[in-house]
């Protein structure tokens, strides 16, 4: 189960300044030479945060061979985490499609169907109708992405639950080994 961690949720955000001073003295790649300067920021944060989620992965890997309670609390956490992927993902392909524009929507039917339309065919449609269509898309997206904003709170939340649990389980660790215990 990968764990992404948004930004600002752990770690606050500091500068750079290592790498901003080193940077002269450090070849850069062709890659990040023609992207700007946000887009190479965020590209860094997202490594940062994949690095992290790998390493809480692991250790929840480990606490789960150790310890079948959390075992079972943390797998029913991953199993709620990849529905609300799912439903995630569904939602925004659903508003993905409805921002498409008409035209582009009857052009990737009339491609998947591989009839061509007419050059000089022109789709007549009154006003009134186009209006109400057009309101009633947005009022579908509006809906659409409150959902989605929604279903990302609570995976938000799935995150934060599943990273106090692996907190909470490596204190619980800790204290056993400082009580010889352990």
């Amino acid at each position: 189960m990968d764990i992404r961690i948004h930004q600002g949720s752990l770690l606050p955000r500091v500068p750079d300044v290592m790498s901003k001073s080193s940077a002269a003295s450090q070849p850069v790649s062709q890659n990040a030479q023609s992207l700007p300067q946000s887009e190479v920021e965020n590209e860094n944060e997202q490594d940062q945060r994949v690095v992290l989620s790998k390493e809480l992965d692991e250790e929840a890997t480990g606490y789960k061979e150790d310890n079948p309670v959390f075992k079972e609390d943390y797998e029913n956490l991953e199993k709620a985490m990849d529905l609300i992927q799912a439903q995630i993902h569904t939602l925004q392909e659903r508003i993905d499609k409805l921002m498409q524009s008409r035209e582009q929507r009857f052009m990737k039917i009339n491609h998947q169907q591989d009839i061509t339309p007419d050059d000089g065919a022109v789709i007549a449609e009154h006003v009134g109708s186009k209006k109400y269509r057009d309101n009633t898309v947005t009022d579908e997206v509006k809906e659409l992405e409150k959902q989605l904003s929604e279903l990302k709170g609570q995976e938000a939340q799935l995150r934060t639950q599943m990273l106090k649990a692996i907190l909470a389980e490596r204190e619980r660790l800790e204290e056993l080994k400082s009580k010889g215990k352990l």
